[in-house]
């Protein structure tokens, strides 16, 4: 029999993509302390089918090698039918590559921390979050009609641009996309910018963004998050000559906390060396004075 806690991994799962036993714990299972309770419910979730496992085959030197879990179709239809919403029917089901099971479990804990942030104040709200294997059609083979990320913008020579993930934040009044690039420094930077930036500057120039998201803030940002200070530092310098450079924010993962994601210096441009905010708070509140009496 399936408990509350059951479906709150579920909806995580749809949520989040991909989890591992010790960030499902964190989110559904926090008083489990040496998460036997979480390896119960997880292994009774992949018995009866609603999610999947998979091992990690590939393991970097810092990383543990444990399993990964993602939402299975029977259990995307579990929860269409428990919460009455057909959209939980779209959630992406198939496995993630697996030498990029990292990566993908990095984008999962910036994706959680961002929700962190969001719930921990009231000014900034996230409006929407698109992952880069969320399904605009399933019967498709081309990633350019299946993926809604995955955004075809020339085809000789071919172009395309591939986020990791796209979302949408509203603060003070005004809406505004951000791309995200979860960067683990496993090529060049040189590499990356190469890669990354004619895409990224070929959207901008045609306002493609709008095929994502609509946001009072023209344009777009693309924050790249990078494991360390000093690879967040080689990112700047490499993509700093590269069309659409403005578009770029960098910072390192020991930076992006809760408490500090949104309102705290700790975005770098490519350009300026003072780090400033995501989110920059009105810098003056009007203050109401009340006319002069007049004398009768």
């Amino acid at each position: 029999m399936l408990t509350p806690r059951d479906i709150e991994a579920l909806v995580a799962l749809c949520r989040y993509f991909i989890l591992n036993r010790q960030q499902l714990q964190r989110l559904v299972f926090p008083n489990d302390p040496n998460g036997r309770v979480t390896r119960r419910r997880l292994q009774e979730l992949v018995d009866l089918g609603y999610i999947n496992r998979q091992n990690t085959l590939f393991c970097h030197p810092t990383a543990t090698p444990a399993p990964v879990y993602f939402l299975s179709r029977k259990g995307c239809e579990l929860l269409a039918e428990h919460f009455d919403d057909e959209k939980y029917l779209h959630a992406p089901t198939q496995a993630p590559p697996p030498h990029h099971t990292f990566h993908w479990l990095a984008v999962s804990d910036t994706h959680i921390t961002l929700d962190a942030a969001i719930a921990r104040q009231s000014a900034v709200k996230i409006d929407g979050w698109i992952n880069e294997y969320d399904v605009v059609n399933k019967e498709e083979s081309l990633p350019e009609r299946r993926f809604r990320l995955y955004t075809l913008i020339r085809e000789s020579p071919r172009l395309i641009c591939a986020p990791d993930a796209a979302f949408l934040l509203s603060a003070f009044g005004h809406t505004k996309t951000f791309y995200l690039e979860q960067d683990r420094a496993t090529t060049g930077a040189h590499q990356v910018a190469n890669g990354k930036t004619p895409g990224y500057a070929a959207m901008a120039e045609e306002n493609l963004q709008m095929r994502h998201f609509s946001s009072t803030v023209p344009g777009f940002s693309v924050i790249m998050i990078a494991p360390t200070p000093r690879r967040r530092d080689a990112l700047r310098k490499a993509i700093k000559t590269k069309p659409g450079a403005a578009l770029w924010k960098f910072a390192a993962v020991p930076d992006v906390t809760t408490d500090k994601l949104l309102h705290s210096p700790i975005w770098y441009s490519c350009h300026k060396e003072a780090p400033d905010p995501l989110i920059k708070r009105p810098d003056v509140t009007p203050i109401e004075v009340e006319p002069p009496q007049t004398k009768s």
